[in-house]
């Protein structure tokens, strides 16, 4: 794939800000980040800067600024190509403690001696989201750990990286369905599926709701935003068994009042939640 544009937004804002800022950009477009303690990195394809981008992104700037006048935000812009980028991003990422025992670990760090006997997901990003630093990657894999049954089917809606599936995958499922809509977060998957060994359990396919197969799933995990669950929980749900487990995230402890009674009319019953600097992930059973 040749290598594509991109613009580089570079925010001062303070740590304890920045989740909540993220999650506003994702449903932008915004599909890369970096994190640090006063600064927040985001890229979003040149494609997806359109004018009205900008002014929408304008648009959330100011409503964060009224509501946290405390932030003092600043940015600075600048276009890149994909390969910048990715240099950008393997200086300042490494080794993730996704949960207790699963470790999240790109290729061009070496594995401490302390974390050998964990489940190690090896992952390179290119620009998809789910290197396990950002909160719905890590409250996702703690639910898989513990919802997840030995040879179940488990479609990954959603897939970005493929960092779910591969631990679905690692963690005992007998096959995992991987959907994105997106050609980069495709490429990804599929990359890092070949890293971790597990093509013979993982299929990967482009596309969304449309392209799953006509299959009932064991599993169900969508670590996407609050619009896109709340548009297609229905079409997700009816592919899932009766019984079936449904691992959600992706969005805000806020958004909770307007989810719970769309798991309801799903036929949808709680069963856990997490959650970690207003980032949520629940695990449901469909009735």
């Amino acid at each position: 794939m040749n290598a594509r544009a991109w613009y580089q937004i570079a925010i001062r804002i303070d740590e304890p800000h920045q989740d909540l800022l993220v999650g506003q950009l994702t449903q932008l477009g915004f599909n890369g980040f970096v994190q640090e303690e006063h600064s927040l990195c985001c890229f979003i394809p040149a494609s997806k800067w359109t004018s009205s981008g900008q002014n929408n992104f304008r648009a959330i700037l100011e409503r964060f600024k009224h509501e946290f006048p405390s932030a003092n935000l600043a940015l600075s812009i600048r276009s890149l190509r994909e390969e910048n980028w990715n240099k950008t991003w393997e200086k300042q990422t490494g080794i993730v403690l996704a949960t207790p025992s699963i470790v999240i670990k790109p290729s061009w760090t070496k594995l401490p001696k302390r974390h050998r006997a964990k489940l190690v997901l090896h992952i390179d990003p290119k620009m998809s989201f789910g290197t396990g630093h950002h909160e719905t990657t890590r409250l996702s894999l703690g639910l898989l750990e513990r919802f997840l049954q030995p040879n179940m089917r488990v479609l990954d809606f959603g897939c970005g990286t493929g960092v779910l599936s591969i631990a679905s995958a690692k963690l005992g499922a007998r096959s995992v369905m991987a959907i994105d809509n997106d050609e980069w977060a495709i490429e990804n998957t599929s990359e890092n599926i070949g890293r971790n060994h597990v093509q013979a359990k993982v299929k990967v396919r482009l596309g969304s709701i449309s392209s799953i197969p006509r299959f009932r799933y064991d599993l169900l995990i969508a670590n996407i935003d609050f619009r896109t669950i709340s548009r297609f929980i229905r079409p997700l749900i009816s592919r899932i068994r009766k019984e079936g487990i449904v691992i959600l995230s992706g969005f805000l402890t806020s958004d909770m009042h307007a989810l719970l009674p769309l798991f309801g009319k799903n036929s949808l019953s709680p069963l856990e939640l997490d959650s970690e600097n207003e980032w949520v992930a629940i695990a449901l059973c469909r009735l």
